[in-house]
């Protein structure tokens, strides 16, 4: 038989993505997909990595058009808590919720994505996401540039960290969790990178997307399913009307 038309699958996902409501209230008509035709396709999608690859283009578009200021980026963590139950995105900490680790540019738009349980390591998150979208991939449409800072907050104070993002040519703008003298080391940043669109893409996360707010998914792939959907929602805007 042939399988559900994609653009009733697409506005199905988006209809739960953005309302939050529950698998079982999807709407019936023509313009919907059944909900168990939706949880298939976007589990699949996120599976076999056909959201990555559309996010890999999608970046590789907008750096082409000038919408991706490479100048400075910012990393972070948002906390969502677990009520799905079973075995989700932290496994072996039933209820706990999970930690969706974020980096942006200098906009706050968005440019990768990560999930661990919510007692993981934040610091160990920052390399990954950098390599997201590292030039070095050679995969098609994706961006060929890489960011100049990254601003974090004193969660991510490491010497180690700062070390590595400086092998990678990025200038680190780490505070310190506790500084031992007033006076403060090393040369005055001639040009301080903000962070504050971080936290404004977390609000667009909160307020547009009801669904990631609450984990409420058993399955990981479809929490992060969920989540590569937001981000290529976001980013298509962008995209048409500048």
């Amino acid at each position: 038989m042939p399988h559900t038309p994609f653009r009733k699958v697409i506005n199905t996902l988006l209809y739960v993505l953005i309302t939050g409501c529950r698998w079982c209230d999807v709407p019936f008509g023509p313009p919907w997909a059944s909900k168990s035709a939706a949880h298939r396709w976007l589990k699949r999608w996120e599976s076999d990595g056909t959201l990555e690859e559309l996010q890999n283009r999608i970046l590789g578009l907008a750096e082409n058009l000038g919408e991706i200021d490479w100048n400075n980026g910012a990393i972070d963590g948002s906390f969502s808590p677990g009520k799905g139950g079973g075995e989700g995105v932290d496994r072996g900490h039933k209820g706990k919720g999970v930690l969706i680790h974020t980096l942006t540019d200098a906009n706050g738009m968005l440019l990768a994505n990560r999930t661990t349980p919510a007692n993981g390591n934040e610091r160990a998150q920052v390399i990954p996401l950098l390599d997201a979208i590292s030039p070095k991939t050679g995969k098609p449409g994706h961006p060929r540039k890489r960011l100049g800072v990254i601003a974090t907050d004193k969660g991510y104070d490491s010497n180690s960290l700062r070390r590595a993002l400086r092998r990678r040519g990025i200038r680190p703008q780490i505070p310190k969790r506790v500084w031992k003298s007033k006076k403060t080391r090393g040369r005055p940043i001639s040009s301080e990178a903000h962070r504050f669109q971080i936290e404004r893409t977390f609000a667009w996360f909160q307020r547009k997307y009801r669904r990631i707010v609450v984990r409420w998914e058993r399955l990981p792939h479809i929490f992060n399913g969920f989540l590569s959907l937001a981000t290529i929602h976001i980013w298509l805007p962008k995209l048409i009307v500048g």
